[in-house]
Order: C-alpha cells, then structure tokens, then sequence
C-alpha cells in the first residue's frame, strides 16, 4: 500500500488537473469564436468595438478556476489594412486609445474582403501542483473570420 498509494495519487490528481486545464481550454476556445464572430457580423445591436470585442470574449469565459478578468485578448486583421485598427498589444480590460474603433472598417478592398483575427492568452494554475512539475501552463486561442461587412 505504501508502495502504491503515491503513484496512485499522482495519477489521479494528474487527471483532476488535465480536466481542469482542458476545461479551460474549451472555454477560451468558445469565447474567442464568439468574440470574433460577433465582432465581424453586420448587425447594429452586436458589439463591433475593439473594447466591445474583449468584453464579448470575457462573457462568454465559464471555466473551472478561471479568471476572466485575467484573459488577454488581442485584436488584428488580415488581409487588409483597417482604416480603425485596434491595437499591436494584448489587453485584459480595455484598448484604451483606440477602444472605439470599428476594426473592420476598410475590409472591403475593391471586392476582396479582410479577415478579423482574434487571440486570446491565459496563464492556467495547477489545483494541485507537485514540486518537480511545472505549476502553470500558457493557454491561447485564436479565431480567424472573415469581416462580413465595411463599417
């Protein structure tokens, strides 16, 4: 028993934190498509801000142990210079100078359309963590969607 008992304990609270950080994971992952695709959407009652857009993702945030308020997000285009960008830095709470910005605005390039890029980041805490093992893992997530719209 004494033999077995550590070795047991190790790999059940292995599992309890895999399930944790897979948790975390799934919902990061859920968040940033919502995010992005309420932000690419044309519909004037979903929110299409650059500040709009982190705060979309950190509602739609529902993991176990995980602080919403912790998830950096960061907002780019691809395929076209946005006339209103939002920012080159990741945030948590707001884009404070450029918050506002409709960051699909300019998409529509001559026909060709743009994409929105949304990434989000999150340092995960082990619930149990054992001494030799890292005690946090770097979560991300990112979720590209074409801007069906030109603000």
């Amino acid at each position: 028993f004494a033999l077995v008992v550590p070795f047991l304990l190790l790999l059940v609270f292995g599992i309890i934190n895999y399930g944790v950080v897979f948790s975390q994971q799934l919902s990061l992952n859920n968040a940033v498509r919502e995010g992005a695709r309420r932000a690419v959407v044309a519909d004037p009652t979903a929110p299409r801000t650059c500040n709009a857009i982190i705060t979309s993702v950190q509602n739609q945030l529902a993991g176990l142990a995980l602080d919403r308020t912790k998830v950096e997000v960061l907002v780019t285009t691809d395929g076209f210079t946005s006339s209103q960008p939002c920012s080159t830095t990741w945030s948590s709470t707001t884009f404070p100078d450029k918050g506002t910005n409709l960051p699909c605005r300019g998409s529509d390039n001559g026909g060709n359309t743009g994409s929105l890029v949304v990434q989000a980041r999150y340092t995960s805490r082990y619930l149990v963590a054992f001494p030799p093992f890292p005690t946090t893992t770097q979560l991300t997530s990112k979720a590209v969607y074409r801007c069906e719209y030109d603000a």
